[in-house]
């Protein structure tokens, strides 16, 4: 048991030196890890982050990482987080949207999100609770006038002690509306939103469970679609400590699957099962520079389906390749650290072709700074 909570310590304690996105895309996102990133999916970590100050750099158009931050404080009767800008799919309505045909038209997509977590600590257990909310509308006085609105709004709990965690979100509201008099454009309207997730230490093993499940409708000039989706994972990670950082690998069942159901139609699906199996490491290369890499492929499993997207005719694919190939560096100054992404592509590059523009999963695409109180 001894080894059991300094293992499980010893991967909470890194947390605080480098949190952010770019530590968790170079480390393959293990389900392991604690960070100011994971806090969004269970609100206990904000006890583990330390009081600091946050800020990741970003670009608030297309596909690129959103630029967001925050802080948490400690106080007499708890701990205190704000983060502005996060936009996590898996906790509004619109993962429903992600692997859905929307037609000619858009949904206005989340805007400006704000998030606000409580800490304390409860019989030698961690406790956390959330509040994510998001208000936005935009109106185009053009030919056709179209007001677009969008809001979302859910609620977190969670817990985490040295040997287990568990958390619940629920998504409480999430709509996306255009008021225009075509119905050009969809509106996507959240039904219920559920996650849960847990894990456990057996000595250096660290195993897990998550499951999410939406359902929602869209509704379109042709008529409505009900939509529903379901996500679950069950997996390990065995952990290792090594001279200077921990060394982990792991592997896990996915399971993914996104349903249609038009109103006097037959439903359509996209499905996905996959077996990936991650190896990675974190490496402390000097007192004020800290190496990790990942790489992470399915194994024996990894079928796809597609009967939604426009032209995929019930398109179907197995053990296509997805190895993805991670690094990143962070840099400690005191009490400031710079953390980036070298790298983290499927052609194991650091661009995609000479010469060209870095995307979000490429060369210092992630970048943030954090400075610990």
């Amino acid at each position: 048991m001894k080894k059991l909570l300094v293992l499980a310590a010893l991967s909470m304690a890194a947390a605080p030196a480098m949190a952010s996105k770019a530590r968790l895309t170079a480390l393959g996102s293990a389900a392991h890890l604690v960070d100011v990133q994971t806090m969004f999916v269970n609100p206990a970590d904000l006890n583990f982050v330390g009081d600091m100050a946050t800020m990741e750099f970003g670009d608030n158009s297309g596909t690129n990482p959103k630029a967001e931050g925050g802080f948490s404080k400690t106080l007499s009767w708890g701990k205190v987080g704000a983060y502005l800008g996060h936009q996590d799919a898996t906790a509004t309505a619109f993962v429903l949207g992600s692997n859905t045909a929307l037609g000619a038209g858009t949904i206005l997509t989340e805007q400006n999100p704000l998030d606000l977590f409580y800490g304390t600590d409860m019989s030698g257990m961690k406790w956390g609770f959330g509040l994510h909310y998001s208000n936005a509308k935009r109106e185009s006085p053009v030919a056709t006038p179209v007001t677009q609105k969008v809001n979302t709004m859910g609620i977190s709990a969670g817990v985490r002690n040295d040997v287990w965690n568990a958390a619940l979100r629920v998504g409480l509201a999430g709509e996306s509306k255009s008021d225009d008099a075509g119905k050009g454009s969809p509106d996507l309207k959240e039904k219920g939103l559920y996650n849960l997730e847990g894990g456990y230490w057996f000595d250096s093993i660290y195993a897990y469970a998550n499951v999410l499940t939406a359902k929602g409708t869209l509704s379109t000039a042709a008529g409505d679609t009900d939509i529903k989706t379901t996500t679950y994972e069950i997996g390990m990670v065995n952990n290792h400590k090594i001279d200077g950082g921990t060394f982990f690998y792991g592997i896990s069942y996915l399971n993914a699957s996104t349903k249609q159901e038009p109103a006097g139609a037959a439903s359509k699906e996209i499905s996905e099962s996959a077996l990936p199996l991650l190896l990675g490491m974190e490496y402390d290369a000097t007192s004020w520079l800290t190496l990790r890499a990942s790489v992470k492929q399915s194994v024996f499993l990894n079928d796809s389906k597609n009967e939604i997207a426009a032209g995929a005719d019930n398109q179907k694919t197995s053990m296509i390749n997805d190895t993805v190939v991670a690094a990143g560096a962070g840099v400690k100054l005191g009490k400031l650290a710079i953390d980036s992404t070298i790298s983290a592509a499927t052609n194991g590059r650091f661009l995609a072709t000479e010469n060209a523009t870095p995307t979000n999963t490429e060369l210092l695409a992630n970048m943030s700074m954090t400075y610990m109180f």
